[in-house]
């Protein structure tokens, strides 16, 4: 009698889990750019390895060396955001670049490929 209430809840736990993961994380990769943040939307990493190195390659490519702001946002079938800064010139950012190809920049957005 009990059984299949319980099978009910953990179907919904495992369907929030699911969406809670396929979400990505939060939103501030979307919020408005600061003067010396920038915006990269990069295709093609597609898992928590690819953001990683995308991330641990950035820890050097800010103005300021080894004190950088960094936010994400990743969603399924979509770009990953981020939120990046201090970088005075997207244009000598994307010089900089060596995780992917940098397919154009409009304005402080600097759009990439990611490949691996």
């Amino acid at each position: 009698m009990f059984a299949p209430a319980k099978v009910l809840s953990l179907l919904l736990l495992s369907f929030s889990l699911l969406v809670a993961t396929q979400s990505g994380c939060g939103a501030p990769a979307d919020e408005p750019l600061g003067p010396e943040d920038i915006r990269l939307k990069i295709t093609g990493a597609n898992t928590d390895a690819d953001r990683d190195a995308i991330e641990a390659e950035l820890e050097s490519m800010s103005d300021l060396p080894g004190n950088h702001n960094t936010s994400m946002r990743w969603a399924t079938n979509q770009p990953l955001t981020i939120k990046f800064g201090p970088v005075a010139d997207p244009q000598k950012f994307a010089e900089k670049v060596k995780f992917g190809t940098v397919d154009k920049i409009e304005d402080r957005t600097v759009f990439i490929t990611y490949t691996k």
